[in-house]
């Protein structure tokens, strides 16, 4: 199971486009639009949805967002700025928690998403058993209707994954270098500015050192830089003729 998206009144084309564009980035599939003033079928939506049209022709229709979360067991709604009413408030990933602990225990999940212009009122937001704020900068926290969904869909698919994308190396077609490949550079480099004078002040060179060593050894060097910095060494290497 996944959460519902829902829409009250809609605005702009190009934002139901970015809408289901982002959902199914984030494997969501289900939209609902509640008195919609954009049409889902308006060539400017069905053009920025960017292949995720089939999003737009399913939604549904309904006149008010009473009648489009009657089905519904939990339904959270979006809010720029807190309102006098006595509500949770969660941020985005905290409510990605609570959206998959409901998901987890078989109930149908609905988060809400108001006009463009004004956000959802206070009736609608009443309507809703939590409501979510996205955390962003106090001095700007304008975001578009597109954002907002994308913000919020991927929180869930990151809760749902019960996992975040691991950073990784991409080394292209060479491998990486062995610490024993690293380490003969080094040793190499070492003779090479010992051979140059390298060393100044001879009681600094072991702190020199160690101190040039980490800049290498702090990166994951390939075979191919690592043949590329012995050819430098090369280059710089002073001609046996002079």
């Amino acid at each position: 199971m996944k959460p519902i998206i829902i829409l009250v009144q809609p605005q702009l084309p190009e934002n139901l486009g970015a809408v289901a564009r982002g959902m199914a980035n984030f494997c969501l599939t289900q939209l609902r639009l509640v008195s919609p003033i954009a049409k889902s079928d308006d060539p400017r939506a069905i053009a920025m949805s960017a292949g995720a049209e089939k999003i737009l022709e399913e939604a549904q229709i309904y006149s008010t967002l009473s009648e489009s979360i009657a089905d519904l067991h939990k339904v959270y709604g979006t809010t720029a700025c807190e309102r006098q009413m006595v509500k949770r408030y969660n941020s985005a990933k905290q409510a990605a928690v609570l959206v998959h602990k409901d998901l987890s225990e078989s109930l149908q999940v609905g988060i809400v998403f108001g006009p463009e212009r004004t956000g959802l009122n206070n009736d609608d937001l009443v309507l809703c058993n939590d409501l979510v704020q996205i955390p962003v900068n106090p001095e700007f926290s304008s975001l578009n209707l597109g954002q907002a969904v994308n913000v919020i869909a991927y929180e869930c698919y990151q809760e749902r994954l019960g996992k975040t994308i691991k950073p990784f190396l991409h080394v292209g077609e060479s491998e990486l270098a062995s610490k024993g490949e690293a380490q003969s550079f080094l040793n190499e480099l070492e003779k090479e500015l010992d051979t140059a004078s390298f060393w100044r002040i001879a009681h600094k060179k072991p702190i020199m050192w160690r101190n040039l060593q980490n800049i290498f050894t702090r990166s994951d060097f390939t075979k191919q830089e690592i043949r590329t910095l012995r050819g430098l060494l090369k280059i710089f290497r002073p001609s046996s003729k002079s």
